[in-house]
């Protein structure tokens, strides 16, 4: 392998040219890799402040297809949603951009991998690039600059301060989401400032009539809209525009952090909260109790996994192997109703539901006379009804 290159992967719009250059020092050919995930950047002037820095060369990957069909799609099989309000968009984004990176430096002959992330990211970056059989440099663990040689570097060379670098905020974005963190939001008892709430609702309608459409699902992938075949990755576009003028996926957590420690911050996933509300519909649509109940457990385990970066754990793979048996079954259509800041289910339909009208609970009187639900309820009650009566006894 060649240990005179890097591959440095771009995050930081404020950091990423002095990190090439901190780079250049060590390393005698600096390749710089934008991976697009989704994320709405100038990829034009980013390459030119690569180069500007030093970089030896700039490579654009677009990654968005890829991404959708063998990250994202696990997770809408997966209803993955970490602690109620997080849809993970930034650890599914993870493992995804050491695979992307991972690929080119194989093609390149590349060892080491320079990532720019903080926090929780770098953890789980750390892991992944170094699964995948490279070397990770965390740049900004070593980072030499403070604040003002960053700030004048950016004024020298016209690099904007965009919102989310450090300023003080942080950001994270891709199709399956945007998440801020830091700065004022560290306390949680603050209200959502109004900068944040701009950024939030750039592109939200102040007032509007609700949108009806419907989701097709083929083993648990969402293939169609209103009945017109597209790509994951197409659908994942239409509906976050859908629901960003509708405010919808808009989640203030405070979550528990990979080693333990609480951190808040704001997420909106309009596509991510869309689709997982109409996947899970028609799972348990399809699926008996006792697969709806243990499946519960096993979304809840899958989102924490990747939570803690654990895309390659053995346990991962088995939870996969699971999650794609039950999803099998999986397909129909979900009808939505989209209105200011929620998503309704309608309707759904499926040739692969257990569903059965005439077997429905309140229908069934050919199968068993309802005389026969008292000899049930005695049986049923016997286990609680002892336990309660031998407490009592005891007391």
């Amino acid at each position: 392998m060649n240990s005179d290159s890097v591959l440095v992967i771009y995050y930081n719009r404020r950091y990423n040219p002095l990190i090439i250059r901190s780079l250049k020092s060590k390393f005698k050919e600096v390749i710089a890799l934008y991976i697009d995930e989704g994320q709405v950047r100038d990829i034009e002037d980013i390459e030119l402040e690569c180069m500007v820095a030093g970089a030896d060369k700039f490579i654009y990957k677009d990654y968005r297809t890829q991404y959708a069909e063998n990250f994202l799609s696990k997770a809408i099989k997966a209803n993955a949603i970490y602690q109620h309000g997080y849809f993970l968009s930034a650890a599914l984004s993870r493992p995804a951009i050491a695979e992307a990176a991972v690929e080119v430096a194989n093609s390149l002959n590349i060892n080491y991998i320079a990532h720019q992330f903080r926090g929780n990211d770098q953890v789980r970056m750390d892991m992944n690039i170094e699964i995948l059989d490279k070397i990770p440099i965390a740049s900004l663990r070593d980072f030499n600059y403070d604040e003002s040689i960053v700030n004048n570097y950016a004024a020298q060379y016209g690099i904007p301060q965009e919102f989310g670098c450090n300023n003080p905020y942080s950001t994270s974005e891709n199709m399956w989401g945007f998440s801020i963190e830091c700065g004022p939001l560290q306390e949680p008892e603050m209200l959502i400032p109004e900068d944040v709430k701009e950024k939030l609702y750039e592109y939200a309608l102040s007032a509007t009539e609700p949108i009806f459409l419907s989701v097709g699902f083929e083993n648990g992938v969402p293939v169609s809209l209103d009945g017109e075949k597209r790509s994951l990755n197409e659908i994942i576009e239409i509906l976050n525009e859908i629901g960003k003028k509708l405010s919808i996926g808009i989640f203030d957590i405070v979550e528990d952090g990979i080693v333990g420690l609480k951190t808040r911050a704001i997420y909106q996933s309009p596509a991510a909260h869309i689709l997982i509300t109409a996947h899970r519909d028609l799972e348990l649509y399809c699926s008996n109790r006792n697969e709806n109940w243990f499946k519960e457990i096993v979304d809840k385990k899958w989102a924490e996994l990747v939570y803690s970066g654990l895309w390659y754990d053995p346990l991962f793979t088995h939870l996969n192997q699971f999650i794609d048996s039950m999803n099998q079954h999986v397909s129909g259509e979900v009808k939505l109703e989209l209105g200011y800041k929620y998503v309704n289910v309608c309707s759904r339909s499926s040739k692969s539901s257990i569903y059965d009208h005439n077997l429905a609970i309140y229908n069934c009187g050919h199968l068993y006379s309802q005389n026969d639900a008292e000899g049930f309820a005695k049986i049923f009650n016997i286990h609680t009804n002892q336990s309660v009566k031998s407490r009592v006894r005891k007391m």
